[in-house]
């Protein structure tokens, strides 16, 4: 693990393992305003070969120019290439009363849109809902051209596939980064909500998890909180958790790791969900 000393690259982890390449090598590549991660994995044995996460004031041009200057092995031919976008802007619409043509008029409607930006619509058969996001159009063209041959969906949409999920109490799956946090919701075998809360504090965390056990009516001593991202176990937000809620988990990634990593396995959650979406 070594930090790379850019003006615009601000690298968090880089995890590396020597030997053998892979003979059906996935890349999975998560973008969000200011954070960029990817990971190499083995299609066949689930090894993680190559992670490395970037923070940044935004992600624009000049970051992607450095981080494919850093890593040439970015525009190697891959078996598979999967793309996440990250971005906030982001709502569920049942699927019964949801029209492709009418997405950009629902999403000015509902939050607005972006000047240059890209309104996308995902379909999630398994619950009946579709994903209506917003990209940058610049970031959208620049990586779309970049990875002619890469499938390409949102964080949400990745979670809700990869996580089904829907014991009786409810589940409060959070995912957090350095300034914001993503929580995906659901009880009693529906889909209630996945939204994305900024945050400074701890308090803040509480608050917003609270108030969406409120909303839906679950119980703060029943639903289960599964927990990935950026946390750590011994910090003052963790702590607070387990004043708040009884049943606290940390949702680790199933790859196999080098043996000489030491980053908590839960840190790169969001990547491995990504990665499961090759098979």
């Amino acid at each position: 693990m070594h930090a790379i000393k850019k003006d615009t690259l601000k690298q968090l982890f880089e995890i590396t393992e020597e030997g053998k390449d892979s003979v059906q090598p996935i890349l999975s590549m998560e973008i969000g305003e200011k954070h960029c991660c990817f990971s190499i994995t083995d299609f066949a044995s689930q090894e993680l070969k190559k992670l490395a996460y970037y923070n940044a004031d935004e992600i624009n041009d000049d970051f992607l120019n450095e981080l494919f200057s850093a890593h040439p092995e970015l525009t190697y031919a891959y078996y598979k290439t999967l793309v996440c976008f990250d971005y906030p802007q982001s709502f569920l619409v049942p699927s019964k009363n949801f029209r492709h043509e009418d997405g950009a008029f629902l999403m000015s409607i509902i939050a607005g849109i972006p000047a240059a930006a890209s309104v996308i619509s995902e379909a999630i058969n398994e619950w009946q809902v579709n994903n209506l996001y917003v990209v940058p159009q610049k970031m959208h063209d620049r990586i779309s051209k970049t990875f002619l041959t890469g499938k390409y969906w949102h964080r949400n949409t990745v979670s809700i596939k990869n996580n089904t999920a829907t014991t009786e109490g409810g589940n409060l799956m959070v995912n957090f980064r350095n300034e914001d946090f993503t929580v995906l919701t659901s009880a009693n075998g529906k889909l209630l909500l996945a939204q994305t809360y900024s945050y400074s504090t701890p308090a803040d965390v509480i608050y917003y998890l609270l108030k969406i056990c409120q909303q839906f009516g679950l119980n703060q001593q029943q639903v289960n909180i599964s927990l990935s991202g950026l946390i750590e176990q011994e910090s003052a937000l963790y702590r607070e958790l387990h004043q708040y809620f009884m049943n606290v988990i940390f949702r680790k990634a199933a790859w196999k790791a080098p043996v000489t990593n030491e980053i908590p396995a839960h840190f790169f959650t969001s990547l491995n969900d990504l990665a499961k979406c090759a098979s």
